[in-house]
């Protein structure tokens, strides 16, 4: 029985130094399927469940196998730990969001506008337009989370340089296909801003901040990156009690008192928090605001 799961759990190995996560759970599962008893294969499903962000899924798989797991109930039991741990954090884990988009790279512009009425790169062009007007091209434009690029497009006129920084490496070679940015990154988002030593004048993150709970350290690294006069627009799900929290969909809402009281604190003022639906699911907008930020000195 082992003898027929060999050949894709060899597969999976060597699928995880080439970085292809999706790949390896995929040829995972078949080892586990073909043979569920085999520990080694079991431990090994749930830890890439945990390196892909899932959790809920690594301790499902995990936790029968504790009490008969043997040599490998060590393993078993310390990626439940590290599950636990991750359920904790107050965003999304980084390997959690590069899975989801990498799965999602092939079939994303049409996905988001035929199933979901994706809307939030026109939310945030709009905002910009009652912010600016209509100036000439000039702005060196951060997009973080640019994705394949679908506001980068909306915001390419406004651009003397367009950048984009996105976690998912096949995100990011859509929008290089697209040859809309100047430069673009494959980094997360919060050491991007951190590390970087580059200034803009306008940053812009759509449907982005979702996959964050707490903002400050983003906050602080937006103004950072900032040039003195220079805006943040964004939109984010909306929360209606105080506060942030992790919404069903396993994306972060916050509040507008949130958001003006973090920026504050970052040395970012709040200019405007407008009500806004940035896509629609399961036929129901969803509750939305757009966020302009402003950094003066």
């Amino acid at each position: 029985m082992k003898r027929r799961a060999v050949s894709p759990l060899n597969r999976a190995k060597g699928l995880i130094s080439a970085g292809d996560l999706p790949a390896v759970i995929a040829e995972l599962q078949r080892a586990v399927a073909a043979t569920p008893e085999w520990h080694a294969a079991v431990v090994a499903l749930g830890r890439a469940w945990l390196k892909a962000g899932e959790p809920d899924r690594a301790i499902e798989v995990l936790a029968p196998v504790v009490p008969r797991a043997g040599v490998h109930r060590k393993r078993a039991e310390e990626g439940i730990r590290a599950a636990e741990r991750m359920k904790r954090l107050d965003r999304a884990p980084t390997e959690y969001v590069r899975h989801l988009f990498d799965q999602f790279s092939d079939d994303y512009d049409r996905a988001m506008v035929r199933d979901l009425h994706y809307r939030a790169p026109a939310v945030l062009r709009s905002l910009a337009d009652m912010l600016f007007g209509a100036p000439a091209a000039g702005f060196d434009i951060l997009d973080l989370g640019c994705g394949t690029g679908r506001a980068g497009e909306l915001f390419r006129p406004l651009a003397r340089r367009m950048t984009g920084v996105d976690v998912s490496q096949r995100m990011i070679a859509c929008a290089r296909a697209k040859d809309i940015s100047d430069e673009l990154t494959a980094a997360d988002l919060d050491i991007f801003l951190a590390r970087s030593r580059r200034r803009f004048d306008l940053l812009i993150a759509a449907d982005t901040l979702v996959y964050f709970g707490d903002l400050s350290r983003i906050f602080r690294g937006a103004r950072a990156r900032l040039r003195p006069g220079g805006w943040f627009l964004f939109t984010v799900e909306k929360q209606p009690e105080s506060g942030f929290a992790l919404g069903p969909k396993r994306r972060y809402r916050h509040s507008a008192e949130y958001l003006r009281t973090a920026a504050a604190k970052a040395g970012l003022e709040s200019m405007g928090i407008l009500d806004c639906a940035p896509r629609i699911e399961s036929g129901e907008p969803v509750q939305g605001l757009a966020v302009a930020l402003h950094r003066y000195g």
